[in-house]
């Protein structure tokens, strides 16, 4: 069995990370993390501070076609919370990919950091079901949710009972995902343009 692990270096990622390397220490691990093109500067090298605390690589994916910019101009429109072209073409199927070329094992987990308690949509999410895109006839892949049921209290106390850090992002951002995010609040936009001026004028 082969751990795939989905790290933005945010909050819940990391909490994740932690938890799987405290509990299941003997499993291989690869941790995964997707460049969309439109993350917080220094983004790749915060994730890698993170990750090398557990003696792991971290292992950078993009799709080869677009980023975040070239595939809004290509659609000719942002994403919307309906559809959410970044996270499928510029996240999930990075890893995918990644998956599919470097996991050997019969038995793959690749595990995400959602958390029922961030909408209805992440509640309803089985916290594990079978990948049928990525499952063959000599392979299996699950995905699972390791921490759906943890609040977001219980992933800062977690950290903090550790001494592992948040993204300095955090002091104005509920989250450490893109620079600007279509989920992002009315509150988070108004901090955006407060604390990097820069992303929100290019948006």
């Amino acid at each position: 069995m082969e751990l795939v692990i989905n790290f933005s270096g945010g909050k819940d990622s990391t909490a994740m990370l932690t938890h799987l390397r405290e509990r299941y220490p003997h499993l291989p691990a690869h941790v995964v993390f997707a460049d969309t093109g439109w993350e917080h500067d220094g983004a790749e090298e915060w994730c890698r501070a993170i990750v090398s605390r557990f003696s792991l690589p971290l292992h950078v994916v993009r799709n080869p076609h677009k980023d975040f910019f070239q595939m809004v101009r290509q659609r000719g429109k942002f994403p919307s919370l309906a559809y959410r072209q970044c996270t499928s073409d510029l996240k999930r199927d990075p890893i995918a990919t990644w998956i599919r070329r470097n996991t050997s094992d019969p038995v793959v987990i690749n595990c995400i950091g959602l958390r029922a308690e961030e909408s209805i949509a992440r509640a309803r999410r089985l916290p594990l079901s079978r990948d049928r895109r990525l499952t063959t006839r000599t392979h299996t892949v699950w995905t699972w949710l390791p921490i759906h049921a943890w609040t977001e209290q219980q992933v800062r106390a977690y950290l903090a009972e550790r001494d592992i850090p948040l993204h300095p992002v955090y002091q104005y951002l509920n989250r450490f995902s893109c620079q600007i995010c279509i989920g992002m609040s009315r509150r988070d936009l108004v901090a955006v343009k407060t604390h990097n001026q820069i992303a929100f004028r290019r948006i």
